[in-house]
């Protein structure tokens, strides 16, 4: 079945209405599709408490009359909102459950305790996102190692199937991240169609995502159902991208005592923010460029493709094991620390004509880079 068939919404904060509503617009499918906003209360409750409710959710039908999504509020009761939210969930035969979450975890909850018990216990896959200040324009979807195991692939293939449902058919590109070794196995293909090319930054996925994401991003993040699948996509990605959307899928919620592991290792303090120097810095980030099976990409392209960053080294080029086209360079960046500098060339390539179906890795080098002789790249 569809995973827009019907899209349920769990709601307990009248502030986040409009922000779940407009995401679950994008995400329910455009024909047959049904977003069911719930909020639970509980079997005593009285009449103000109960009043709440139907006002919380009478908002959320409008919200969804306004977009022209086909919206069947519900009030539950139940003595426990997660179990109140597991029933609807059942009784609507939800093929999605989108929830709302603060964007932080504490030393007792992951995500909340909601969240956290409702992710413990569902079989549905799940989206919880953390809104940000700012309206998407671009989707980043990062895939480490871990997500190309078999314990990661569902994940993976929901984070594909959001991102497609957020990126292309919502207008908005998507640009795909590799982190850590590229030898580990290749992107499934309902991933591959979303770009027309990959980035490859081998450092570690929070790392990554830190150099890549900005403030208008939607960061979509496959989650692995294991404790450090869960720590990572809660503490150290929240960190890296304050500013970006945070869109955590999760196929099949993890097991109890997984969620209960990485809620004990959750609730560290965020570190400093970084404080960047007024000055900007000089910083030589390494390009391999790995053509695709019909991508021409040739010498010509690469070097002026990074000419307006600084200065770019020699281009070599080589073909590998396959047959395909490699180029490698280097190019002196002049920003404020080495992600910048890292993120400016990733939006170079991204922008380049001649680099379709190409996979881009780049690495952050020590040494002193290309001589200002090495002005341009060199062509056959």
């Amino acid at each position: 079945m569809s995973l827009g068939r019907v899209v349920l919404v769990p709601l307990t904060n009248p502030a986040s209405v409009a922000g779940l509503m407009g995401m679950a617009d994008q995400l329910v499918d455009r024909e047959g599709g049904t977003v069911v906003p719930v909020t639970v209360v509980p079997p005593d409750a009285g009449a103000e408490i109960r009043g709440d409710a139907e006002a919380l959710i009478a908002a959320a039908d409008a919200a969804g009359a306004e977009l022209g999504v086909p919206s069947e509020g519900l009030v539950g009761v139940h003595e426990s909102v997660a179990d109140g939210v597991l029933d609807a969930a059942r009784d609507c035969a939800a093929t999605l459950v989108l929830m709302g979450w603060r964007g932080r975890s504490t030393q007792r909850n992951v995500f909340g305790e909601l969240i956290d018990t409702v992710v413990g216990r569902s079989r549905t896959p799940t989206a919880v996102v953390r809104l940000g200040q700012r309206e998407p324009q671009r989707v980043l979807l990062p895939v480490s190692n871990e997500h190309l195991g078999p314990t990661g692939a569902g994940g993976l293939l929901l984070a594909a199937d959001l991102a497609q449902r957020l990126g292309p058919d919502a207008r908005r590109t998507v640009r795909l991240l590799r982190t850590g070794d590229e030898d580990v196995g290749s992107l499934p293909p309902e991933m591959q169609a979303l770009s027309d090319r990959v980035h490859h930054d081998p450092r570690r996925y929070a790392t990554a995502i830190g150099a890549a994401a900005e403030a208008g991003d939607l960061v979509i993040v496959p989650v692995a159902p294991t404790v450090s699948g869960l720590r990572t996509a809660t503490t150290h990605v929240a960190w890296q991208a304050p500013e970006s959307t945070l869109l955590v899928a999760i196929d099949v919620g993890p097991k109890a005592e997984d969620v209960d592991e990485a809620t004990a290792r959750a609730g560290q303090p965020a570190p400093e923010p970084s404080t960047h120097p007024d000055d900007e810095e000089l910083h030589t980030v390494s390009v391999v460029a790995r053509a695709g099976e019909v991508a021409t990409t040739t010498r010509e392209q690469l070097g002026p493709a990074l000419r307006s960053l600084g200065t770019v080294g020699e281009v070599e080029a080589w073909e590998d094991e396959e047959g395909r086209r490699c180029l490698r360079t280097r190019v002196r960046v002049a920003a404020r620390d080495s992600n910048e500098a890292l993120a400016a060339v990733m939006t170079a390539l991204h922008e380049a004509e001649g680099f379709k179906g190409a996979e881009l890795r780049y690495e952050l080098e020590t040494s002193p880079g290309p001589d200002d002789s090495e002005s341009s790249a060199r062509s056959d």
